[in-house]
């Protein structure tokens, strides 16, 4: 059994089965990410963890330890909420140390665990401030440091960062990957931001419709998504899903694949999981591209994939500074690929795309289930 281990989880809400045999393990010192669309059940989740939410079936276990019927307070869990929750008409301080005065924690010990949190999450000028002083970003540091001064077994977060601007979003998701990496604390972090997910996590718990719809590190998710769910929830910018139909082309399988050049389909090898594509000879399938494996040749990864090169339209580009993304239409979908920023590629002309057939994904077409 691991550290925290959910069995077998079931909620209901009346007659409304929100979430349906949630099995995740994770060990000591691993941060779990549960990612997922609004109402999939990710904070219903987090709040049995926490005890604030019965369950209705199954069990969890903290440590070892039963948590069925055991109260928030006796739990040794620290939550930090997305709306702060901070006391108003308290210092920066006295809302750190509220949680250890009502644990009858000593004066000198609770001065002690402030002045350690407060340095580590450098908010050590904000002490005798109240929230309504402190910017987004600063109450934010004080909730993550009441949760710390506990320094309890597991760490909840339910979506802290989602009320703070993009920049600084970015700046707090790195300050709570230092936290743990110097902590070593267990934490379970919920958000709806894949990004997050990808940058935070060991461990991913992807869930859709009160279901975990797969659950592994994020290069596992990332690289072989289980269903058609996944990979078009995980990435930024998202997998291309692209109907194609399995053929054969001089004894080596292929993807065929309807392009806006008439009568010229684009055939790119299948490279990956040939067996089990070769079941699907002449269906119709969905191909996974992600948009780094479609590039300019110049860019492809000629040492370690397969790439297969091809002339397409160009439907529109898309400058960020270092790189392009480049749209063009493949299977009457908008496929997006990542090339130089200088790579020659313009709106209404063709371009000399590369694809690195190696990473591909196949999906059945009925069922979105990977083919593997």
């Amino acid at each position: 059994m691991g550290f925290l281990n959910i069995d077998n989880v079931i909620k209901h809400y009346h007659d409304v089965e929100v979430l349906k045999r949630i099995n995740i393990e994770i060990s000591q010192g691993d941060f779990l990410v549960l990612v997922g669309p609004s109402g999939c059940g990710k904070s219903t989740l987090l709040n049995m963890i926490a005890g604030l939410d019965e369950i209705t079936d199954g069990d969890i276990w903290i440590n070892g330890k039963q948590m069925k019927g055991v109260h928030p307070s006796k739990r040794d869990i620290a939550m930090v909420f997305q709306s702060y929750a901070l006391y108003p008409n308290m210092t920066v301080a006295q809302n750190i140390s509220f949680g250890l005065e009502m644990r009858k924690v000593s004066k000198p010990e609770r001065e002690t665990a402030v002045s350690r949190v407060s340095k580590m999450l450098q908010i050590e000028p904000l002490l005798n401030r109240k929230p309504s002083q402190l910017s987004g970003g600063q109450r934010q540091r004080v909730a993550m440091g009441r949760a710390l001064v506990r320094d309890p077994q597991v760490f909840l977060f339910d979506e802290p960062l989602s009320n703070l601007d993009a920049k600084l979003r970015v700046d707090m998701r790195t300050e709570i990957k230092l936290l743990h990496q110097r902590l070593d604390a267990t934490i379970v972090y919920v958000t709806h931001d894949q990004i997050e997910a990808m940058t935070l996590a060991t461990k991913i718990a992807v869930m859709n419709g009160g279901v975990v719809q797969q659950f592994g590190t994020p290069e596992e998710i990332y690289d072989n998504p289980v269903n058609t769910f996944v990979a078009g929830f995980m990435g930024s910018p998202s997998m291309n899903l692209v109907p194609a139909k399995v053929i054969k082309v001089e004894g080596r399988l292929s993807y065929q694949i309807e392009t806006k050049n008439a009568g010229e389909p684009l055939l790119l090898p299948v490279g990956r999981d040939e067996m089990a594509i070769s079941k699907y000879l002449d269906q119709e399938i969905t191909v996974g591209l992600r948009p780094e494996t479609i590039t300019d040749p110049e860019s492809a990864n000629h040492t370690e994939g397969t790439v297969h090169e091809a002339n397409l339209l160009v439907d529109l580009t898309e400058p960020t500074g270092a790189d392009m993304y480049v749209v063009t239409l493949l299977g009457g979908q908008e496929v997006v690929g990542r090339m130089r920023n200088r790579a020659k590629a313009a709106a209404g002309e063709n371009a000399r795309f590369a694809f690195d057939v190696s990473r591909n994904v196949a999906f059945d077409k009925a069922s979105g289930e990977r083919i593997q």
